[in-house]
């Protein structure tokens, strides 16, 4: 499953105007599917189906559109750990609580933003602020397990520039170089 997801997340490397391409499709597929629930009025069973393949057509629209950092060449910019994450925070709104290194790092912006980002989403949880997420150091406490596929896309993206994920019991460890 993860080779597949990775494959789908780097197609776009390689052909020009690709996500324009997909959006149009997955457009013209949802037209369809308009069209097909109003003709399917008082049948259950195909409203089901128009329905599950409605949900499904969001989920790949929302996986291609949210790795588009991915199909670019990655160019890699110094910062710091701590910049690395506060921009992944502000992505998903929430805040990090805890304290974050600020050791100096080499990374391709976008990408690793946006892997992060995805990471902290899940791992974010109500607080007295708002959405806030504990990190000490590159470890971001939770209890909560990435899906599959996001765990995937995060780990591609973070190692490419070296970085890592580790699942452990209290939370991601996200290491670079």
């Amino acid at each position: 499953m993860n080779d597949r997801l990775l494959a789908l997340a780097l197609t776009g490397s390689r052909a020009p105007g690709f996500n324009h391409d997909c959006a149009s499709k997955l457009q013209a597929i949802m037209m369809a599917l308009d069209e097909i629930t109003e003709l399917a009025e008082g049948n259950a069973e195909l409203m089901r189906a128009a329905d599950t393949a409605t949900e499904s057509l969001r989920e790949l629209n929302a996986l291609l559109n949210g790795n588009r950092a991915l199909t670019k060449p990655p160019t890699r910019t110094a910062t710091t750990l701590r910049e690395l994450f506060t921009k992944a925070a502000e992505r998903v709104s929430c805040q990090i609580a805890g304290d974050v290194s600020e050791r100096a790092i080499e990374v391709a912006m976008p990408a690793c933003v946006h892997a992060l980002a995805m990471l902290l989403d899940l791992a974010a949880e109500l607080g007295p602020r708002g959405r806030q997420v504990h990190v000490v150091e590159g470890v971001v406490r939770t209890q909560k397990q990435p899906s599959e596929d996001v765990l995937a896309i995060a780990q591609f993206a973070l190692g490419r520039d070296g970085g890592k994920i580790e699942i452990g019991p209290t939370g991601y460890l996200i290491t670079f170089g």
